[in-house]
């Protein structure tokens, strides 16, 4: 696999069978990819807004600010992406490392572009196979 291939998921991944196995129609597999700057400062923004309005109505505003463990809530760092399991999609980067959370980056990873919404996504590159 390279840069410019194109892409789709193969259908004897554990996990697209699993996804297969529950007989729905439009099944979408779940990929991820990390947050802008921009749309966490939009997340913060809302946070601030609703705390905010929040006050103004006389309401307790703990929940929101903070989560059940006392700890602030903070902006995501990743987002998922719904990937059609029948989609065909162009590889960005066939090999990358890319970090989704607040751990240590996740290697073993292929950069995808979906090709009808314009959303890019990182999925295991063992889940895809190159359209010959």
């Amino acid at each position: 696999m390279k840069k410019g291939d194109l892409v789709k998921l193969r259908p004897d991944d554990p996990e697209i069978e699993r996804l297969m196995g529950w007989g729905m129609r439009n099944e979408a597999y779940m990929a991820s990819r990390p947050t802008t700057p921009e749309e966490q400062e939009e997340w913060r923004v809302q946070k601030r807004n609703d705390i905010k309005r929040a006050q103004e109505r006389g309401e307790e505003t703990f929940h929101i600010a903070f989560n059940d463990a006392g700890e602030s809530r903070l902006a995501p760092r990743s987002v998922s992406i719904a990937l059609p399991v029948d989609g065909i999609y162009i590889v960005e980067r066939a090999r990358c490392r890319v970090k989704l959370g607040w751990g240590n980056p996740t290697g073993g990873m292929a950069k995808i572009l979906d090709t009808t919404t314009g959303e890019h996504a990182y999925v295991a590159r063992e889940m895809l196979e190159v359209i010959e």
